[in-house]
């Protein structure tokens, strides 16, 4: 890598491939940059959040039956 601050989103998993093929950095890079971030699980709080499709309680659903009603 070179001396230069790469940018926070150059980091992101989505344009890292990209970057590695560049050769903006390396995958040894990437585990000490990866090292060097703060812990934030302090900070977190766990949400329990149902996503729409995919209902646990199928009984109230009407519009998945076969049944041609």
């Amino acid at each position: 890598m070179t001396t230069k601050t790469v940018p926070s989103w150059e980091w992101d998993v989505r344009v890292r491939d990209r970057n590695i093929k560049k050769g903006v950095f390396n995958e040894k890079d990437i585990e000490k940059h990866l090292a060097a971030l703060p812990d934030g699980a302090a900070n977190c709080e766990s949400v329990a959040v149902t996503q729409p499709g995919i209902d646990e309680d199928d009984e109230d659903d009407d519009f998945d039956d076969d049944d041609g009603e």
